[in-house]
């Protein structure tokens, strides 16, 4: 688990004074999961003692690849063992043993007393010991074994896994095996002997080479054996009953994870105390309320306000009031629906929300805009909002940057979370049926928080200069999203539904089809089921494996499918699965009866590019390359009498890396109009561009973009179906020809290596710790997010940018159009047909203008009477 953990983390991570904790932050997030929701009567957590086992002294080669601990690691191991002491379970070590060997003993023990036992763990090793009454539980891959899952996973049941292993080896632990038995060959001979004895007992009756092995490494078979073996006798110094685990002390606990700076793990029990203690009270008024504001009003900051809804949308949620703080400790509570409410508090909400001279902080500036926007108020005069700027400051972590996360962050505290005002299950209340005093003293504690930390995330971002793109971009685009939220999309339900019902007799169609071809009736949907079919009983070649079995994803059945109709039967039938249950069904049940649109939430502070996310539904990912997803799109329609329109960018990113990268044929082909794909196949191929046929320009295509998302030879192979020299060989004619794009590449990788951070053109940094990491791949990975986060990252900036011009264009000249959508490059409108022309006008300067490049921004616009004929 400790290797596992400080492998996982970069190595980055550590406290302010810098001592390493990424293995140490690991185990404790392990820890946490294994005990969330459990309250075992016994545990131990077991160390591997220090020196020689008796597998050592039987074979001097074990584990002998193995290198030695990282000091970095080793560093550690005293914080890892002062986490396991602080939850009061019992650490052991024994001498001449492994931490294999004690484990199995106490659960052997634990077995024989009653116990049913967990093995926390993700070593194979201990799949021998699994049964009825013991079983594994991988905390990182969230896997727990019994023994027919690992039957599923190797072939063997617990009962034949050491015998499983003296045969094919453990390279893990160095354990020879016997040479040419692999898997397959020694599950069959386990199958068809029963067990290793009879194996070597009955050679007589296999022939070549296996024979000839199996004879020669008869003794190397039984010495892994007796390695593979845990030994389940161990002498130990105590009993049972001294491994009864004691109530955790929460206080111990985080009084440990402060010393280590892990506020995200922090209990919560003194947020409980907090509130208990602080002065968080509802106005007993309108004018006790009245007078608080006006003083707010006029003495300026500290004061922050958060709204406080009784629906989890803030699309249709009714405002029930707003807490205001200006100190840490002091909140107050303006009740305006609920008990104790007085809807009579509206005009005076208004009169101080409208107050542009009356300055506040916000959390999660989108939802107060359009909660408060339902009310017919309009919020002016916001001066910070914590959530966006904690955004700015770290996009990669703490996602999606909740006021709990804030908390933890900046304040090193949690908070008392919603659940223990209104309770669960069948016990829930809505919060308007809370007592107006334990509403206000929750609100209390969250306007407190965004009071408190303001001053410290304002730093933050003001250390990392985000403070210029957080009042000028960030906060105001959250006032367009909030509008467009409550605008919302119009869809056409009786459509979807028409859709949903044919998409589904295809399916079924195709459904029969499968089970015709796989020869019996199984659960297409399960991939469990469908690893069966496809590699046990038609016997495909296995390309992928998982944590549970067989892959059966999409890339695996695309490679299948030459050798078997049965893979792309399946993927058609998947296709139509996603359209029926992710698109069909749930945008009819995201349809708000009470006129008939879609209002999707803009998520600003999710998308670590910076890019705007759809979520509820998740309209950025409605299909467009396929007939059946054009037809979805056309389900998307204007209000009666508008048309709808939509401007999409050309070639946006490409566009940013000529910018960033100055190559002159890049350069050249953006300012002359050229079509770079064609171009770029002509390079690759060495063919005039006239000369370039359709395949050609596709993996043209593909080559370019494959550029900007860094992805190496066996990615593209896959995806254009060649080997690897094959499309290794394409990335260096591509770099070759594009040599200003080889170089920008080098030198902003380079200069990331550096710095652990990238930035877009307005300066938006993203951390890159992975760039820090021991681990080859994660730094690939850091190296990938380098290259392309500048390109990406900028090309949201440009939207952004555009969409805050076209807002307040739209608003100027008095447009009753409206910006209904971002998707990826795509902006979708609706508008009378009588401002289509001055629309298309307006989108198209605001977007190509909405920064100056080395090339021209170009923007391709359509209208139609719905989305799918307007793209």
């Amino acid at each position: 688990m400790i290797f596992r953990a400080f492998f996982a983390i970069p190595s980055t991570f550590s406290t302010r004074e810098g001592l390493p904790t990424n293995a140490t932050y690991g185990f404790a997030l392990m820890f946490r999961k294994l005990l969330a929701g459990r309250t075992p009567a016994m545990g131990a957590v077991v160390f591997d003692a220090p020196g020689r086992t008796f597998r050592d002294e039987r074979f001097s080669d074990y584990k002998a690849q193995r290198p030695p601990m990282l000091p970095e690691m080793r560093q550690q191991i005293p914080w890892i063992h002062r986490v396991v002491e602080a939850h009061d379970f019992p650490l052991l070590a024994v001498p001449g043993y492994e931490a294999d060997d004690v484990i199995g003993t106490i659960a052997t023990a634990a077995v024989a007393a009653g116990h049913e036992v967990v093995i926390a763990s993700s070593d194979k090793d201990f799949a021998q010991l699994i049964g009825d009454h013991v079983r594994m539980m991988d905390t990182v891959k969230d896997v727990t074994y019994d023994a027919e899952l690992v039957r599923k996973k190797w072939g063997v049941l617990p009962s034949s896994f050491v015998d499983y292993l003296a045969l094919t080896g453990d390279t893990s632990d160095n354990i020879p095996g016997v040479p040419g038995i692999g898997p397959k060959t020694a599950k069959k001979l386990l199958e068809q002997f029963g067990d290793l004895d009879a194996v070597l007992a009955g050679t007589s009756e296999l022939k070549g080479k296996q024979k000839e092995n199996l004879e020669k490494y008869a003794d190397d078979a039984r010495l892994s054996r007796e390695l593979a073996t845990i030994d389940v006798a161990v002498p130990l110094d105590l009993g049972l009953d001294d491994l009864v685990l004691p109530e955790v002390d929460v206080g111990k606990v985080d009084a440990l994870y402060r010393e280590l700076e892990f506020f995200s793990l922090l209990s919560g029990d003194e947020a409980k105390a907090r509130v208990q203690s602080a002065d968080y009270a509802p106005y007993a008024s309108v004018d006790e309320a009245s007078t608080s504001l006006a003083a707010f009003a006029s003495e300026g900051l500290p004061v922050a306000m958060v709204a406080m809804h009784t629906e989890p949308s803030a699309t249709s949620g009714r405002l029930l009031g707003v807490a205001f703080s200006r100190a840490g400790e002091k909140a107050r509570y303006l009740a305006v629906r609920g008990e104790g409410g007085d809807e009579a508090a509206l005009p005076l909400l208004r009169e101080f929300a409208e107050n542009a001279a009356a300055p506040k902080l916000t959390h999660d500036l989108r939802d107060i805009v359009c909660l408060l926007l339902g009310e017919g108020i309009t919020l002016r005069g916001v001066v910070g909002d914590t959530a966006l700027a904690s955004f700015l400051v770290d996009p990669t972590g703490d996602m999606p940057h909740g006021l709990d996360q804030v908390a933890r962050r900046y304040l090193h505290r949690g908070l008392v979370p919603l659940k223990s005002v209104v309770g669960g299950g069948k016990n829930q209340r809505a919060l308007a049926d809370v007592p107006v005093a334990e509403v206000a003293n929750h609100a209390g504690q969250l306007v407190s928080v965004v009071a408190e930390a303001w001053p410290l995330v304002a730093e933050a971002a003001a250390d990392l200069d985000q403070g210029e793109v957080l009042r000028d971009v960030s906060m105001p685009l959250a006032f367009v999203l909030a509008k467009m939220q409550r605008d919302g999309i119009r869809a056409d339900e009786a459509e979807l539904k028409k859709m949903g019902v044919e998409f589904g007799k295809r399916k079924a169609e195709i459904e029969t089809h499968i089970h015709a071809l796989a020869g019996r009736e199984f659960n297409v949907g399960s991939p469990q089921q469908l690893g069966e079919v496809l590699f046990d009983e038609l016997e495909l070649p296995v390309i992928k494996r998982t944590k549970t079995g067989y892959s059966t994803a999409a890339d695996v059945l695309e490679r299948l499918a030459p050798s078997h109709p049965i893979a792309s039967e399946v993927l058609r039938w998947r296709a139509l699965a996603k359209l029926i249950n992710t698109y069909t069904r749930v945008l009819r049940e995201a349809i708000d009866p009470r006129d008939g649109r879609i209002h999707c939430t803009f998520q600003q502070t999710v998308g670590v590019s910076g890019r705007l996310i759809t979520t509820d539904p998740d309209l950025q990912r409605t299909p467009i390359r396929t007939e059946d997803g054009k037809r979805i799109r056309a389900a998307f329609i204007p209000r009666d009498g508008w048309v709808m329109v939509s401007a999409d960018w050309s070639q946006i990113e490409l566009r940013i890396l000529a910018h960033f990268s100055q190559d002159p044929l890049l350069l050249e082909s953006f300012r002359e109009g050229i079509d770079v794909h064609r171009r770029t196949a002509s390079q690759l191929f060495d063919v005039a561009p006239e000369e370039v046929d359709a395949r050609q320009r596709n993996i043209g295509k593909t080559v370019n973009f494959a550029t900007i998302y860094g992805q190496g030879a066996v990615a593209l192979g896959q995806q254009l179906g060649l080997s690897k020299s094959e499309a290794k060989d394409i990335i260096e004619r591509y770099f070759q020809a594009y040599a200003g794009v080889r170089a920008w590449v080098d030198q902003t990788v380079a200069d990331a290596h550096r710095d652990l951070f990238v930035e877009t053109l307005l300066g938006r940094r993203r951390q890159v710790p992975e760039l820090a990491s021991n681990n080859f791949t994660d730094r690939a990975y850091g190296e990938r997010i380098a290259a392309n986060t500048p390109i990406q990252g900028s090309g949201a900036d440009i939207c952004k940018l555009a969409m805050l011009e076209i807002a307040r264009r739209l608003e100027a000249e008095k447009l009753e159009a409206r910006m209904l959508l971002q998707i990826h490059d795509e902006l979708v409108f609706e508008c009378p047909p009588a401002e289509r022309d001055a629309l298309v006008a307006l989108a198209r300067d605001a977007m190509e203008n909405a920064v100056k490049l080395s090339v021209p921004l170009v923007v391709d616009i359509g209208w139609g009477e719905s989305w799918a004929e307007a793209h």
